[in-house]
């Protein structure tokens, strides 16, 4: 079966089962990250006994049915064995159609170099996203490195140039308390460096706290006086007939919901279709929710016979039911629009 086909199938499925194996996983390869944002604390860590790259080869020949991959960080393009990470995932993921990766941006020769040795992997569809949080003074400050504005523009410039059918770039924007109403100002001084871009290009997300992942629990995400925002960017994009121009608008249409609850508007796919898993090993249902469950080295890389045993599904029927922080955030809400389409 063609691979996107694997992946209409699981989408189809997943209206109305907990499958057998999560179509979707968010994979961090890194907490290893040179920015010092405002809003996030990963960059405090210091990650020690993270996974090798053989144990990374070893999971992904033992589990390997992911039609869709979110590869994370940090900064993935700090880990010098990257290029060789995508290499064991594309290899092994036979039924993989969707691979996507996040950049900060602030390494413009190297993170083109490595993509470009990527992309001579052949991936069915490759998408970077990369950050910038607001217009060049105050993306400096959230970002927390001076120059960062100008690093990212170039590194956007390199990546543009790159002409591969399977290949695509995109902004990544997160919308706080820092820089709501800043959005457009950034688009306009994006454009002075970089003329061509449309509005479609850029990908607009709402802050989160996390515990296990952002590791900024305490961070006060203050969601108010966002709609605003949110309305404007989404009422820009012309793309809304296309598959990921459906599923932005989507997002943007259902934030409303959740900035007027606090709930996901619709219900989660956490361990029914998707999961998350650290650079330590460490499975947790999503990004925002902090039940650490087993370790990769503790079940043998094998993730297919841990997703069948009793107690994952026992707490994803806690989800199903609400049990759970909540959020809205593209990394499980995406896969969560597609389960609710019925």
């Amino acid at each position: 079966m063609m691979k996107p086909l694997i992946l209409i199938k699981n989408i189809v499925q997943s209206n109305y089962k907990r499958l057998d194996f999560p179509y979707k996983l968010t994979f961090v390869v890194t907490y290893k990250c040179q920015s010092k944002c405002v809003a996030c604390s990963i960059w405090k860590r210091k990650p020690v006994n993270e996974l090798s790259l053989e144990e990374i080869e070893k999971f992904f020949k033992k589990s390997n049915k992911f039609s869709w991959i979110d590869v994370t960080g940090g900064e993935i393009f700090l880990r010098n064995d990257i290029v060789d990470i995508f290499r064991i995932i594309i290899e092994n993921c036979k039924n993989l159609y969707h691979i996507h990766a996040p950049t900060n941006g602030l390494m413009p020769s190297v993170i083109e170099d490595r993509i470009k040795k990527i992309l001579e992997l052949n991936p069915n569809r490759f998408v970077v996203t990369v950050s910038l949080d607001g217009p060049k003074e105050l993306n400096d400050y959230l970002r927390g490195v001076k120059g960062d504005f100008d690093r990212v523009i170039d590194t956007l410039k390199r990546l543009r140039e790159i002409k591969d059918k399977n290949f695509r770039v995109v902004v990544g924007f997160t919308l706080s308390k820092f820089n709501k109403g800043a959005f457009e100002k950034m688009i306009e001084e994006v454009r002075k460096e970089i003329p061509d871009i449309k509005n479609e290009e850029f990908h607009m997300n709402i802050v989160h706290s996390s515990g296990h992942y952002y590791d900024n629990k305490e961070f006060d995400a203050d969601t108010s006086q966002f709609k605003e925002d949110i309305k404007r960017h989404r009422e820009s994009r012309k793309d809304r007939l296309t598959p990921i121009g459906f599923l932005e608008h989507r997002y943007l249409s259902l934030a409303d919901k959740y900035l007027d609850t606090g709930k996901s508007p619709v219900i989660c796919q956490a361990l029914a279709g998707s999961l998350f898993i650290d650079s330590f090993g460490f499975i947790y249902p999503c990004i925002i929710y902090s039940k650490r469950l087993a370790n990769l080295r503790e079940i043998d890389f094998d993730l297919e016979k841990y997703w069948k045993e009793e107690s994952v599904k026992e707490l994803r029927e806690e989800i199903k039911q609400g049990k759970c922080p909540h959020c809205w955030t593209p990394c499980e809400a995406y896969q969560s629009i597609l389960a609710n389409l019925v």
